[in-house]
């Protein structure tokens, strides 16, 4: 098990100024393997350069923030609304980073 990188800063035990829970969701296509093999490969359209869709219409939410700053947390979730989603790439740079590994580009020279 993985110990997570980023803690939720919300909580009522130990809050940090101005943290907030705003949680959205992502969707990473996959299909079957063109080749004929019955294994799961990502769908290009998810590493097309363009933002990812959301898994759903009503994210990003704020529904599970434990602040008591209701005020400030909807200003947040509004920020957080109007943000381009991440693409492709920057998911796969996030849970690089998340899970401690490094990343590194095959040489596209071959």
């Amino acid at each position: 098990m993985t110990t997570a990188k980023y803690r939720r800063r919300d909580d009522l035990t130990t809050p940090a100024p101005g943290a907030h829970y705003i949680e959205s969701g992502v969707k990473i296509y996959l299909m079957r393997d063109p080749a004929g093999l019955d294994r799961w490969v990502i769908d290009p359209s998810t590493v097309d350069g363009y933002a990812l869709d959301p898994i759903n219409d009503d994210m990003p939410i704020n529904e599970e923030c434990c602040c008591e700053d209701a005020h400030g947390c909807d200003r947040a979730l509004a920020r957080m609304a109007a943000a381009h989603l991440p693409t492709g790439v920057q998911v796969m740079v996030m849970l690089a980073d998340a899970l401690g590994y490094t990343i590194t580009a095959q040489d596209q020279t071959r």
